[in-house]
């Protein structure tokens, strides 16, 4: 099971598009991985670009998670997502 939290930092002024809004996000998060005696424990820096759609609740994004482990070793690892939200 992979459980992480993230706070995140919007920028909405890289770029301007005819609807919707274009963004870039940054932040730091932190996860845990527990796979039975293999769990760990690391820090997370997503780095995205979404798209928010005008006049509907969906966005669409793209990004990359570098990862730290820390507990029980510290490494490099890294995650990365396509995904669609709804607001509720």
């Amino acid at each position: 099971m992979h459980l992480h939290t993230d706070y995140v930092w919007h920028n909405f002024s890289l770029a301007e598009v005819e609807e919707g809004t274009l963004g870039f996000y940054y932040g730091v998060g932190a996860r845990v991985l527990l796979s039975g005696d293999d769990s760990t424990l690391g820090v997370r820096i997503p780095l995205g670009i979404n798209y928010i759609f005008s006049g509907a609740p969906l966005e669409l994004f793209a990004e990359i998670v570098p990862i730290f482990d820390l507990i029980p070793d510290t490494k490099f690892n890294g995650n990365g997502g396509l995904g669609l939200r709804f607001f509720f």
